[in-house]
Order: structure tokens, then sequence, then C-alpha cells
């Protein structure tokens, strides 16, 4: 129920007093997600009986279950759809009154979990997916529009050379999309179809794998039979992508949980994705939400670690802990998607100060890179001379309390004195013009440097490949999706033939 102002604010309940406004629905939504999802993608029934009926759809054309028994399990197979559960012969068995044999027909030549994990892993990889694309466009979108808010960029903590927010973004951006890249390999290992491979040495049946990758909509047959069961490797793979995705993603969090701290004051936050005290009235955390991704991501790695040692010093063949350990990775993928899904919303909300970065970009003496280059250029020094005797400047500089803008040429002639160096003797107005840092923007622009026209260049150009995974996308959603209609084609044939 929709509350008014004066209502919320009027509540009892503490944690609505300090934001003044409700939770933001996409935040609350992301809370719940994980285990929600977990549960959808595991429910084993609903892949077991997909598995069931494209199973008994080739045994059929093989003349291997008779026309008695089809029409027996399709029904009951239809079943599944509506409920949750293990599935398999045992459920079957039990809508048809204890009939084992007909039952047993789904089974014959094949074991029990294949290849129902990897259309399980398969559903949990689309929905990361989708959500890893809306985020790469939320992070393409907010570079986009900040092309020109000029920053401190960082090396080890400290001032390294300015930035803006767009191309910081960028380089955000980009590691995820490295991270897509991986994902899409891990889905080409996920989507194919390991049926028809007995526990280890083929069905002992004359079967057709090829019309079961068809029906399932599987993209390619795991050729060796030993392999099917043995290997199922398919989960290290979707987890070291997720994990390769989730460290990035914590660590442009502890950035932005920095940044946002009153004493950085870079960006601000709305009010309605701050986190409350139940103790200090006062606390409206701006990065709390950041601290709730950076949990989303630990967990990932931490599914990444349990399922990495479900497999090893396991021989290679059918064992359980590597059999049990798709849990995981679904876990993993459904947390990393909640993660995603936090970050891609609260990151438009995240509004830069620009006359607080511009403040501290010009406390930060970078500008000294541009003058050791100014001294090469215009005096012919060495290179490693024109950074000593920038290094002393701003070492003398920090000692007497020189702000950057007020540094001299007889201050960097004086440096230079002390560091056993010639003297420069560059002019005041030169000094400045590289130390105030109110020309960064000038000058020659290389690939990928921090100038507006380039980001927005890089942007436009990410566009284009967004599109284009984002049409990949699609095409794994259609196949999927053309292959439930083929298989439902097949079985509705084969019901009419049997009438």
């Amino acid at each position: 129920m929709d509350l008014t102002p004066e209502q919320y604010w009027a509540s009892h309940d503490h944690r609505r007093h300090t934001p003044g406004v409700p939770e933001i629905p996409e935040w609350v939504h992301y809370r719940q997600l994980p285990t929600a999802r977990a549960a959808e993608t595991g429910n084993r029934l609903r892949f077991c009986a997909l598995m069931d009926k494209a199973w008994l759809v080739m045994l059929y054309r093989k003349g291997h279950v008779s026309d008695e028994e089809v029409r027996k399990l399709f029904p009951v197979l239809d079943q599944a759809d509506e409920e949750r559960g293990w599935g398999g012969e045992d459920w079957i068995r039990a809508k048809l009154g204890g009939d084992e044999d007909t039952a047993f027909a789904v089974n014959h030549g094949r074991t029990l979990q294949e290849p129902m994990a990897r259309m399980m892993l398969r559903e949990s990889l689309l929905y990361a997916f989708d959500e890893l694309l809306h985020t790469l466009e939320s992070t393409l979108d907010v570079a986009d529009r900040h092309t020109d808010v000029l920053m401190a960029g960082h090396s080890h903590w400290a001032h390294a050379q300015p930035t803006t927010w767009g191309a910081y973004l960028l380089a955000v951006h980009d590691g995820l999309a490295r991270g897509l890249e991986q994902l899409e390999l891990a889905y080409r290992h996920t989507n194919m179809n390991s049926g028809g491979c007995g526990a280890c040495s083929g069905a002992r049946w004359e079967v057709d794998r090829e019309l079961i990758t068809d029906l399932l909509g599987f993209d390619a047959t795991i050729e060796p039979a030993y392999d099917c069961e043995a290997s199922q490797d398919e989960m290290l793979t979707i987890m070291f992508a997720a994990s390769n995705i989730a460290v990035t993603l914590s660590r442009v969090c502890v950035d932005m949980n920095v940044w946002v701290t009153e004493e950085w004051d870079l960006f601000d936050v709305d009010m309605a994705w701050r986190g409350v005290s139940s103790f200090m009235p006062h606390k409206a955390n701006a990065g709390n939400r950041f601290e709730n991704i950076r949990e989303n991501c630990n967990r990932v790695l931490g599914e990444m670690q349990t399922c990495l040692f479900s497999f090893k010093n396991e021989p290679l063949q059918d064992i359980l802990p590597v059999y049990k350990a798709d849990r995981y990775v679904r876990s993993g993928l459904a947390e990393l998607e909640a993660g995603l899904g936090i970050f891609r919303h609260l990151l438009p909300s995240v509004r830069p100060r620009p006359d607080r970065m511009w403040e501290l970009v010009r406390e930060g003496y970078s500008g000294a890179v541009d003058l050791a280059i100014r001294i090469v250029k215009e005096r012919d020094f060495g290179g490693r001379c024109a950074h000593r005797i920038c290094c002393t400047m701003v070492r003398m500089a920090r000692e007497r309390g020189i702000e950057p803008w007020e540094c001299t040429g007889a201050l960097l002639d004086e440096a230079a004195r002390i560091s056993g160096d010639p003297e420069p003797h560059l002019s005041d107005e030169g000094v400045l013009h590289d130390m105030s840092l109110e020309h960064f923007q000038e000058g020659p622009c290389n690939l990928g440097d921090p100038k507006p026209d380039e980001t927005r260049r890089l942007v436009a150009k990410r566009r284009e490949a967004l599109a284009d995974a984002r049409s990949r996308q699609q095409g794994r959603r259609d196949r999927i999706s053309a292959a439930m209609t083929r298989l439902q084609v097949e079985i509705d044939a084969i019901m009419e033939e049997t009438q």
C-alpha cells in the first residue's frame, strides 16, 4: 500500500525517518532475488520432464517403446510444469499408480542426471546474461552523460593523473564486457547435449543423440560418451567467468564506497538508496548499497571456491561431489545477477559533484607530469632529469604549504639546484599552465585518452558491440524456444499417431 509522505514520516519504523522516502523497489527486488532465483532454476522436475519427453520421442521413433507407453507417459510428463520436485522414474511411477515398467521406459539407455543439470545451468546463465547486458548499457549511459566531469585518477590510492568520470566508467564497462566474453564461452561449454551416454560407454540401445540435441535446443553434442558424465567442467568455466565479473564489480564498489563518504564527498547518493542506523539517528549511509553489492560478489567467490573443491582430488568419472556441484553454480549466478542488478539501478542515482572533484584535482600536484614533459620539450632535458626536478619541486611545495597553482619558475629552478641539475628557467606562466591543470583537456588526444570527444567515440563504439551481444542473447533464447516448439510438435504428432 502506498503511503503519503506524512504517513511515511509518522511511521514508527525507524528505517523510514532518516531517508524520509521509501526504499527503491528495485533494491527490494534484488535483495530477495538470490533465494527466489536459485529455487526457480533448481526445480529439477521441470528440466527432467523436458529430457524425458525428448528421450521418449526418440525412443518411439526408434521403435523402442510402444504406443501404449507413450500414451500413458506424455500426459504425466505434462504435469511437471505445475509441480516442484526431483522428477524421474519414481515421480512418474507414483503418477501411474505404481506401474514401474511403464515408468522405467523413459530411462532406456540413459543415466539419471544427464543432461538436466546443463539445462538448469543454461537457464541460470540466460538470466545472468540479461542482467549483465542491462548493466553494460547503464554504465555506458552514465559515462556518456559525464564525459567532461574532471576527477583525480588514482594509483596506489594517490593522485596519479586527472581523468573524467566518463573515462573511469569506460574502464568499468570494459572489465564487465570481458567478463561477458568469458561467460559466453561458458555458455558454449554448457549448452551441449550429454544425453545418450549411458553411464560412460554409450546407451547400448540404438539411439539418435543428435535428435535430442535438436529437440532440447542444445548447440552441439558432446561426442565422447565418457566425457559426458565424467568431465562436468562447464561448471568451473561458468564460475571462473562469474568470479571475474564479480571481482571487477566489487573493486568498483570499493572505490565508490570511499568516494561517497563525507570526507571525500565526490558523489551524492539519493536518500532512497541510503542505509540507516538503529542507534545513531543522524546516519544516512551513502555507501550501504555498495557494501551490499560486495556481499553478493563475496558469495559468488565463495560458491566458486566450493565448486572448485568439489572437483579437486575427485576421479574423472561420474561421482557425487562433482555431480551435485551445479547447486553452487546456480547459487553463484543468482548472487551475481543480484549484485549486477543493484549496481545498474544504483549507478544513475549517484550524482557527481563536479566542483568538489575539480577542487581535489587542483590540490593534487598531478600537473607535474605535464610540467616534466614541458621541460623535456622546451629545454631539451633528459626525461629522468626533468622527472627529478619536478619531484623535488613538488616535495618542496608540500613542505612549505605552497599550492600547485602557486608554483613558480623560481621554485622550479630552486628545485633543480637542490637536485644538482641545470635550472630550466621556465616562465611562471608556463609552470602555472601545467600545475593549475586548467588546460588539462587541451593538447593532443591519443587513443583512449580521457577527452570528452574520445570518450563519446568509445561509448558509441561499445554501444554497437552491446547491440551485437544483445542479438547473440536473443539468438540463444530463440534457439531454445524453437526447440521447445519442435518438441511439442513431435509429441502432438506421436499422440495422434497412437490414437
